[in-house]
């Protein structure tokens, strides 16, 4: 069943403020321990491969080129790797600077959270341009998108999937996650709901979700396109 944003009842300056550091508390808990997992593994790769090339330059020099250039090759693409990912997490972290990109700010949710979808064994596809800007408020824009994420993410646990669509419709801009199949976990999906619910209006965000009671979700986040 589809429903417009709620309207959450005022709160007082000092719960709300309780409520957004949360909130931000949950991310970060979450991106810390992807953050440790996905940063060791391509870091114990490259140590392997200094290893090896270490072997290798010890040894007569081989016929057909260098023995050293796929570990070279590994290096690179290692190094690569958590240079992306530590500056995803670096602009996680201080936002407020940023661009109000919505693409940027779903990639970087999907590569902040990796490990929770492999975790939950939820296959991730993303479609759209790589930069779309919106009119939007950039220091709660990514928050809004990591939770959007990561309750699609718990909805689809255990075997399904999350397609994440972005598209400029008329004079907005339209970021759609679907969540499918799996087995899911409503109770998990719950506080990325509500803070979903909450920060839409804080980003101009404009929301609909959709919790079928066969399992799945879909959240529809809207926004003005700037021109």
């Amino acid at each position: 069943m589809g429903y417009p944003i709620q309207r959450i009842s005022r709160a007082s300056g000092e719960d709300r403020q309780d409520r957004a550091d949360s909130d931000r508390a949950r991310l970060l808990e979450r991106v810390a321990i992807g953050l440790a997992h996905e940063g060791k593994n391509p870091l114990h790769n490259m140590v392997l491969h200094l290893q090896l090339m270490s072997e290798k330059i010890a040894s007569p020099e081989r016929v057909g080129g260098s023995p050293i250039e796929k570990h070279v090759s590994a290096l690179r693409d290692g190094i690569a790797r958590v240079d992306a990912l530590l500056r995803s997490f670096g602009e996680f972290a201080a936002p407020e600077h940023l661009p109000p990109d919505v693409a940027a700010a779903a990639r970087r949710a999907i590569q902040l959270f990796a490990y929770d979808a492999r975790r939950a064994t939820v296959q991730v596809v993303q479609h759209g341009p790589a930069t779309l800007l919106v009119k939007s408020d950039s220091s709660v824009l990514g928050d809004l998108v990591a939770h959007a994420y990561l309750a699609c993410v718990e909805h689809a646990r255990d075997g399904g999937s999350v397609t994440v669509d972005l598209e400029v419709r008329g004079g907005f801009v339209e970021l759609e996650l679907r969540a499918e199949g799996g087995l899911g976990n409503r109770e998990q999906a719950l506080p990325h709901l509500d803070a979903v619910r909450r920060l839409a209006s804080e980003a101009s965000c404009e929301l609909l979700i959709e919790t079928p009671p066969a399992g799945g979700a879909r959240l529809s986040l809207s926004f003005l396109h700037p021109r």
